[in-house]
């Protein structure tokens, strides 16, 4: 299983310094998970709608579709 973090937000754009208490969801696939670090819930809930929509900064695809973990 490979492991991924964006800490790039995908809606606002803005690179993000500290990642302690940011919202996030996870994209999973058979093989790979990906982290997104958002700004805000604001900005996390916009994405959730429709992640297609906003590009990633660091990587090029979405292994699965984002979920949100307690």
């Amino acid at each position: 299983m490979t492991y991924r973090i964006e800490t790039t937000d995908p809606v606002s754009g803005n690179s993000l310094k500290q990642l302690i208490s940011m919202p996030y969801v996870i994209e999973s696939s058979t093989n790979e998970d990906l982290i997104i670090y958002f700004e805000s819930e604001e900005t996390r809930e916009i994405y959730i709608q429709n992640p297609d929509k906003h590009k990633l900064e660091h990587y090029n695809t979405h292994p699965g579709s984002p979920h949100i973990v307690s």
